[in-house]
């Protein structure tokens, strides 16, 4: 038995075992590092960020766009950026409709969507196909905010999510917003006590790890349900009162009671054009 376990022992001290550990893999507080010289907005740049690929995308995207933390927000590659320049042809949102994109699904998707819902950029955001599309048909029987529910969504499952936490949130549609499982619900449910937010905080999540990366950011950030977000992109939609000149940690400031409102301050999608009696959505975001 003893020569059993020195061998075992030896075995996983030699360089070869060594060799086939998996590398840590950079989180949202590693790519908030790489962004803080890059931007005044790291928590959206890197918002469930599983590497430090955000921060990468962003300088490219600048060059693009005003938005280019939105763009790049959670970023796996610099997909979000060939997605916006087919994108921006067409939608006067494009950094909305690409952000978290793998692909120019989402432009795809756009094409389609602009038929069906005011609001074809929200609901075709970082989109891996049409699916959004069913999964919206579906959603506005249950609820009055069928776009961002089914923003992304690969599935109906944002659907069952959304029952599962009626009368767990106000907020059920940003909660489950492009949910794949009921994982939302369930880390909403440990994040309560932990964060004002914790529908924000858990939108997208497919297991716990927003609220372990929200312990982890304590002291590092002052948006922490943002930047563990998977969804923390749509915190960059709300608005309550900003002026683009006010110089904040992070380009919306929380209101009272919840960090958000339904996207868009005149109910229009920025990717139409906006009323001939109010702003373009777009000048509410600058400098983002």
């Amino acid at each position: 038995m003893k020569t059993f376990v020195v061998v075992a022992l030896a075995a996983l001290l030699s360089p070869s075992a060594h060799a086939a550990l998996p590398a840590p893999v950079p989180g949202p507080i590693d790519c908030y590092a790489a962004a803080k010289p890059l931007t005044a907005y790291p928590p959206l740049l890197c918002a469930g960020a599983a590497t430090a690929a955000p921060a990468a995308c962003f300088p490219e995207a600048k060059a693009l766009t005003d938005f280019p933390a939105l763009l790049c927000s959670g970023a796996e590659s610099n997909a979000p950026v060939d997605c916006w320049k087919a994108a921006s042809r067409f939608t006067r949102f494009p950094a909305l409709l690409c952000a978290r994109a793998s692909s120019h699904a989402p432009a795809v998707c756009f094409a389609s969507a602009k038929n069906v819902t005011n609001y074809p950029a929200l609901l075709c955001s970082g989109a891996e196909s049409n699916a959004p599309l069913a999964c919206f048909a579906a959603a506005k029987a249950v609820t009055n905010f069928p776009a961002m529910l089914c923003a992304g969504a690969a599935s109906d499952a944002p659907l069952a999510c959304f029952a599962a936490a009626k009368g767990l949130t106000d907020y059920p549609a940003l909660l489950c917003a492009g949910a794949v499982s009921n994982a939302p619900v369930d880390c909403f449910k440990a994040a309560k006590g932990l964060t004002q937010y914790p529908a924000l905080l858990c939108s997208g999540a497919v297991d716990d790890a927003p609220i372990d990366c929200l312990k982890a950011s304590a002291g590092v950030t002052d948006n922490p349900a943002v930047l563990c977000s998977p969804n923390g992109a749509f915190k960059a939609l709300t608005r309550e009162d900003i002026h683009p000149s006010w110089n904040l940690p992070f380009p919306m400031r929380f209101p009272h009671p919840y960090p958000f409102r339904y996207p868009f301050p005149d109910d229009r999608d920025p990717s139409q054009a906006p009323p001939s009696n109010q702003p373009n959505p777009a000048t509410l975001f600058s400098g983002l």
